[in-house]
């Protein structure tokens, strides 16, 4: 009898917590959008999505996010380039070649990268990274503060995802699977490639999820190493102006209740609706792919 009554208190207790997570999350989606929409009474859907002028405090207002969205795909896109394929290579070693003592100091490495703050790896950017950016390539950089500073840094933020959650989801695979391939006569390359990945697929598209979203959600990094300039990229070099910068740059300083103040959170329902999008999509890929 008592066992029942503990058991139903757990339930009672893990319904509750679900229930009002789900109230939280869902009450932070209609702030956000409720205050987002209403910057639409003052400017046209049409100019706010596509135009590439985003000038709050002129004195006639633009507020065209366009400049702003192509600087978070820029930036989220080569970190991406960056971050997965180095993500991919170290979580292999890990997780199939290292032995235990070198596995145990790249993981330590890694964990000691998660735990950098933003601000510390934004501080590194602008101090080293720009320098290096204008000494090297001084033909195609005008500004150190550009999508490659912002990228380079923001991979060293995602890469601690990538590796622990890909190694995770490939030391999941039944061991079976990959000494019956070794047994059969294939490679450790073969094995690799042909079981072990596709078998953690499901896996390896959560971690690229998590640090995609990680990588979007990124303010201070951007803040400080994109170079703020609110410009449509051309090549990595340009500096940028990302919607997360934007927000966190001019939200302390915005008159509350002005056409500014309304179209900033309408920039935070952009970023729910790209990490929400991609996730959506990666989801469907995984299930046609797990069919």
């Amino acid at each position: 009898m008592r066992r029942k009554r503990v058991e139903l208190s757990a339930k009672v207790l893990v319904t509750f917590a679900a229930l009002l997570t789900s109230i939280i999350v869902f009450g932070i989606f209609y702030f956000l959008i409720s205050d987002g929409v209403r910057v639409f009474g003052r400017v046209s859907p049409k100019d706010f999505l596509f135009s590439a002028r985003w000038y709050p405090t002129y004195e006639d207002a633009e507020f065209g996010i366009l400049a702003l969205l192509a600087g978070t795909l820029s930036v989220t896109g080569l970190t991406l380039v960056i971050a997965i394929p180095l993500g991919f290579v170290c979580a292999i070693f890990l997780a199939e070649f290292s032995g235990r003592k070198s596995h145990d100091a790249i993981k330590y490495i890694f964990e000691l990268m998660a735990g950098i703050p933003s601000v510390v790896l934004g501080s590194f950017g602008l101090k080293y990274v720009s320098r290096w950016l204008m000494e090297h390539f001084p033909l195609h950089v005008w500004t150190g503060l550009n999508v490659m500073n912002a990228s380079l840094m923001l991979s060293i933020l995602a890469m601690p995802y990538f590796v622990t959650l890909v190694e995770d989801a490939l030391r999941a695979v039944p061991r079976d699977q990959k000494e019956a391939s070794l047994a059969l006569g294939a490679n450790m390359t073969g094995t690799i490639f042909r079981i072990l990945l596709p078998q953690a697929r499901s896996g390896i598209l959560n971690a690229i999820i998590l640090g995609t979203n990680r990588v979007i959600g990124e303010t201070m990094v951007v803040l400080m190493v994109a170079g703020g300039a609110t410009m449509v990229p051309s090549t990595i070099f340009d500096p940028v102006r990302p919607l997360t910068s934007a927000i966190a740059g001019e939200m302390g300083e915005v008159e509350l209740g002005s056409t500014h103040y309304f179209a900033l959170f309408m920039i935070g329902v952009v970023l729910l609706a790209i990490s929400t999008v991609f996730t959506l999509i990666a989801m469907k890929l995984k299930r046609s792919k797990g069919k």
